[in-house]
């Protein structure tokens, strides 16, 4: 009979536990668990959803905000967002930022956030009020304390939503 020394099964025991870790982590980094799908499912639930890519970016000091699409449907007005920021422990993004401004300057009223972190920073959704019927140009304006910065936007469709 052989034996195995008490070193040998602890370290063992110790790879099997930290790939374990890590096979949980990968899992949380798949697209498909990223939630957008459900929050474009959730969406759908208003009717008809239209979808509009953007992808642009605003800078915020050394961090940068991303309005990656825009969702309108009859009852409300979702943006998806990703938040890099260059300082891995920063500040935590303040959504009550965000102002989505029709053509003639009237704010949309924001009605809730939702995101996820990550270490770079974090991905979300953000719902205003349902756009204005006819609205083909809005303004992002970023207003938190001593900073601001705008983006325009002119609402290109896209086809159906993902």
């Amino acid at each position: 009979m052989r034996t195995v020394p008490v070193g040998m099964i602890i370290r063992r025991l110790l790879i099997f536990v930290f790939a374990a870790l890590l096979l949980f982590q990968l899992v949380d980094w798949l697209p498909w668990r990223d939630g957008n799908r459900l929050m474009i499912a959730d969406l759908k639930k208003d009717g008809r959803v239209t979808a509009y890519p953007v992808n642009r970016k605003l800078s915020m000091d050394d961090d940068t905000f991303t309005l990656k699409e825009l969702y309108t449907t009859s009852k409300r007005t979702a943006i998806r967002y990703a938040f890099r920021k260059k300082v891995r422990d920063g500040w935590s993004f303040p959504t009550a930022s965000v102002k989505l401004l029709d053509a003639s300057g009237n704010e949309l009223i924001q009605h809730g956030a939702s995101s996820t972190g990550v270490p770079w920073g974090e991905n979300g959704w953000i719902y205003f009020d349902p756009l204005p019927a006819g609205t083909k140009k809005l303004t992002l304006r970023y207003d938190w304390y001593d900073r601001q910065s705008e983006l325009p936007i002119l609402l290109e469709k896209e086809e159906g939503a993902k």
